[in-house]
């Protein structure tokens, strides 16, 4: 998977990256059979002063788009937030319906 990462305002560290990086792997994972490129791009935002941190993470494999966004005090906490979300998503196009409308 090709990661980028922007936080405009802030200034993140190769090891904050690299745990980006880490918090995602389950979704690449979940595509390592996918046959074109997956990429992910993570944008952290924090309005100055404001005490939570706003993710997006958008995903491009193929001709799907996916987005999720996640809003928390810690931005990793946030960034595994929309990540569980996007999962749930790929999950839902995998089995052709929404995981609300299954049976069980």
């Amino acid at each position: 998977m090709r990661l980028r990462v922007s936080s405009p305002g802030q200034d993140l560290s190769d090891t904050d990256i690299d745990q980006v990086e880490r918090d995602l792997e389950k979704i690449d994972r979940r595509l390592k059979d996918f046959k074109e490129e997956v990429v992910a791009d993570v944008r952290i935002s924090n309005a100055s002063g404001a005490p939570q941190n706003h993710v997006v993470v958008e995903l491009h494999y193929g001709p799907n788009h996916l987005v999720a966004s996640a809003d928390h005090s810690d931005w990793g906490q946030a960034v595994r937030t929309a990540r569980e979300e996007l999962l749930r998503q790929i999950n839902d196009r995998s089995r052709g319906g929404h995981s609300s409308f299954s049976k069980h």
